[in-house]
């Protein structure tokens, strides 16, 4: 049985964080078996958020007892969760590392967003994260990389990222104070019903998954890339602190990129390649010009 003091040190809290980020990695897995079996992109959002949202019933007292905050964290999650509709739509038309790729654009977006709109400063070290992540870009959109690529999804694939970008702003100012199981149902029921609105309006109905590999891939995308990884993400952050939390959650990139190319054959060009590795070093830049909590 672990100590007090060990699940408190800053390695579990990037073990936490870790665990989360392939969580999140191994999502176009779930998200290619579904489609193979005839669900739409809204469909499976719908499913997604449904199953998640399920999951957050035991936190109901939580939720009532602080409905102020949770209203707050509902808005923030419808919001943001309905730009995932973008990603989903990207991979069915482009290859998981450039999906995944672009998504992994946020930190540019993030640094611009806080200095345009928030006021914050632009240090050296945020300044050469985002110098960083624009070469990373612009070799990720080369034409080697993007060859055969339909140019509307790769356009609205970088909807998500600047959409994240705003959320962790959010989320830093205002989100941060709630509690966890507030947060996630907020952000999962928000998600749920935005979506279902939007299935409702687009598709007129909601596809019933009918197959077991169909509800394996909706369950596992919920529990296991939803709930579960946004759930250790949330509790192993604060324990781990911003530096090291980045340096964990770049492993979802890595994973995304292992399981395109060992679960579809993807192959991985060089300049994609470069791109990664510059986003990779952009984020622990970035990362160690944040400050560390202070030791309780």
């Amino acid at each position: 049985m672990s100590s007090p003091s060990f699940t408190r040190s800053p390695l579990f809290g990037m073990a936490l964080v870790g665990f989360g980020a392939i969580g999140f990695g191994i999502m176009p897995l779930f998200i290619r078996m579904a489609y193979e079996e005839g669900q739409s992109p809204l469909s499976l959002l719908v499913w997604r958020f449904a199953i998640a949202a399920a999951c957050c019933l035991p936190f109901l007292p939580a939720i009532l007892k602080n409905r102020r905050d949770f209203v707050f964290a509902f808005l923030a999650g419808a919001a943001y969760m309905s730009s995932m509709l973008f990603y989903f739509i990207a991979l069915q038309y482009l290859t998981v590392a450039l999906t995944v790729l672009i998504l992994f654009t946020y930190p540019l977006f993030t640094i611009l967003l806080g200095w345009l709109a928030f006021g914050e400063k632009l240090t050296r070290a945020n300044l050469i994260a985002a110098a960083l992540v624009f070469i990373a870009a612009a070799l990720i959109l080369s034409p080697d990389a993007v060859a055969g690529a339909p140019l509307l999804p790769v356009l609205l694939c970088f909807i998500p990222p600047a959409a994240y970008s705003l959320f962790i702003h959010v989320a830093a100012r205002r989100l941060s104070s709630i509690i966890v199981p507030v947060r996630l149902g907020g952000v999962f029921i928000g998600g749920f019903l935005a979506m279902l609105g939007l299935c409702l309006a687009w598709e007129g109905g909601v596809t019933i998954p009918t197959s077991f590999k169909a509800w394996g891939a909706a369950a596992a995308l919920a529990i296991l890339s939803t709930f579960g990884a946004l759930g250790l993400l949330l509790l192993g952050a604060p324990i781990a602190g911003p530096e090291r939390s980045a340096i964990a959650g770049a492993g979802e990139l890595i994973t995304s990129l292992l399981v395109g190319l060992l679960a579809f054959s993807e192959q991985i060009s060089w300049p994609m390649a470069a791109g990664a590795g510059l986003i990779l070093l952009a984020i622990v830049v970035s990362a160690r010009a944040s400050p560390e909590p202070q030791k309780t």
